[in-house]
């Protein structure tokens, strides 16, 4: 069986948490990005960084679990990011709004 290395580097939460920026991986050759996922978990303890709600990207373009990972590729690890809301919302009001009427 013969294996793959990829770069795995870590964001946000997930990086604050392992204490690692990046880290060298051998997986079996034709591993997908679920099996990476299911690597982190096992090895680094991933499931309590929310691995369901984690994106990934491979060489800088987001990609789905099904994608298959080849030699030298780089897979960044990506949590969710929270931040505001660009659609007013009805009802809702700003600092510095003034009623009217």
């Amino acid at each position: 069986m013969s294996a793959i290395s990829i770069r795995v580097l870590y964001f946000g939460i997930v990086r604050e948490r392992l204490g690692l920026d990046d880290e060298q991986l051998q997986l079996a050759a034709d591993s997908t990005v679920a099996e990476l996922l299911a690597e982190l978990s096992h090895k680094r303890g991933l499931n309590e960084a929310g691995v369901a709600s984690l994106r990934v990207a491979v060489n800088r373009e987001y990609v789905d679990n099904g994608h298959k990972l080849a030699d030298g590729d780089e897979a960044a690890i990506i949590p969710p990011v929270s931040g505001g809301c660009d659609r007013e919302e009805p009802g809702r009001k700003e600092p510095g709004d003034r009623e009217t009427g």
